[in-house]
């Protein structure tokens, strides 16, 4: 792997960046070093990405918004899908493996609630997992780490991740393109970003919605 400048190293070890000009500058060096050597980068952020999700490291917002700066929207957002679902997964596997008695001693009260949703919608699992992805109900550490405990399975987990986090990974994605239009970080999450993540919220419950039709139509049939 390719050797960083100095002040090149500088400029990452200030991540997760605080200001905007910080990340900006990940930016340009990420984006420099990418157009020499896109394998190492694309594998690295890859890797570092996962890494973070699966540990509950924060940070991972500022590498979503640095894909869309380096990606481009449309590539950036298919990129941060695929990975931050399976970081998510790798999280899940692990806490079914090892974490039991951990969540046990950390969310005794959340985690038998939590059960007791899941045990209730044991039909509309994806639904479920899909509604809390997109809510703000339960946070996502939890929710990876919980998952496996209560008997979630791992294909509802999964793709109930990957529908339900997409507008949150819109919007990051979507901002992290248009970092030169930008006067602070504060200005990541506009009235229109906010607009357009929205929608993609909407899009991505349309399962739900169609399900819960489906279902009414057969029962006024039946009655």
């Amino acid at each position: 792997m390719p050797s960083l400048t100095a002040p090149e190293i500088a400029v990452l070890k200030k991540f997760p960046p605080r200001a905007l000009p910080d990340l900006i500058a990940q930016r340009d060096v990420l984006l420099s070093y990418a157009a020499k050597y896109p394998v190492v980068v694309l594998v690295g952020f890859c890797s570092f990405y996962i890494l973070m999700q699966t540990f509950a490291i924060p940070g991972t917002i500022s590498l979503s918004l640095l894909a869309g700066a380096i990606y481009g929207a449309k590539h950036g957002l298919a990129l941060v899908s695929v990975i931050s679902t399976v970081g998510s997964s790798v999280c899940y596997c692990m806490s079914w493996l090892l974490g039991k008695s951990l969540v046990h001693a950390i969310w005794p009260e959340q985690l038998k609630s939590f059960a007791a949703e899941v045990k209730k919608r044991q039909n509309e699992l994806l639904n479920y997992m899909i509604f809390l992805r997109v809510t703000p109900i339960l946070p996502n550490t939890f929710i990876n780490v919980a998952s496996p405990i209560v008997g979630l399975p791992l294909q509802y987990f999964a793709l109930g991740t990957f529908l339900g986090c997409l507008p949150n990974n819109f919007i990051a994605v979507t901002a992290g393109g248009r970092l030169g239009e930008l006067k602070s970080l504060s200005d990541l999450y506009d009235a229109k970003m906010a607009v357009l993540g929205l929608a993609v919220g909407t899009i991505a419950l349309v399962p739900i919605f169609y399900k819960r039709k489906h279902e009414y139509n057969l029962k006024a049939k039946s009655a």
